[in-house]
């Protein structure tokens, strides 16, 4: 089975939030815009990043922030 490799990924500025998508991270603002106040702990700003080379979505999923500060370029 092979597994679809990302280059890119929508994180938040403290890396606890991120996606692999845009279509992720539409579902999830679009989620947001819904709610009358942000849930604590729920970001609203999502960078577009590079990764320093191609990862599976469960690796991305699984790293911890401070591993995916390294992911990144």
């Amino acid at each position: 089975m092979n597994e679809e490799l990302f280059e890119e990924v929508w994180v938040s500025s403290n890396y606890e939030t991120v996606f692999c998508t845009n279509e992720e991270k539409e579902h999830y603002l679009s989620f947001l815009s819904s709610r009358r106040e942000i849930p604590r702990g729920m970001n609203i700003v999502l960078v577009n990043r590079k990764l320093n080379r191609k990862y599976t979505k469960n690796e991305i999923m699984s790293a911890t922030p401070e591993q995916l500060r390294k992911m990144v370029k």
